[in-house]
């Protein structure tokens, strides 16, 4: 999945509306909505900071100890 998707993803398990994220990472309420129409990919730093928001955490496991309950983003930028 993009990164991106694993951020919508995170929030909805989390309960929270997608514009949260944005501010509770201390931007407008309208900078979540404007990342995903530009379809760009966020920064690993930035990325962690909207995973934080939700209660997740941006990290690197081995292959072998991914779970299916894991929101894994795939290193193909084309990827769905």
């Amino acid at each position: 999945m993009k990164a991106i998707e694993a951020v919508k993803q995170a929030a909805k398990e989390a309960g929270i509306p997608l514009y949260r994220v944005g501010l509770d990472m201390g931007m407008s309420k309208q900078y979540m909505s404007a990342t995903v129409t530009r379809g760009s990919t966020p920064k690993a730093d930035t990325l962690a900071r909207m995973l934080e928001t939700c209660d997740y955490t941006l990290c690197a496991v081995p292959n072998e100890l991914v779970t299916d309950s894991m929101l894994v983003i795939d290193g193909d930028a084309s990827a769905d």
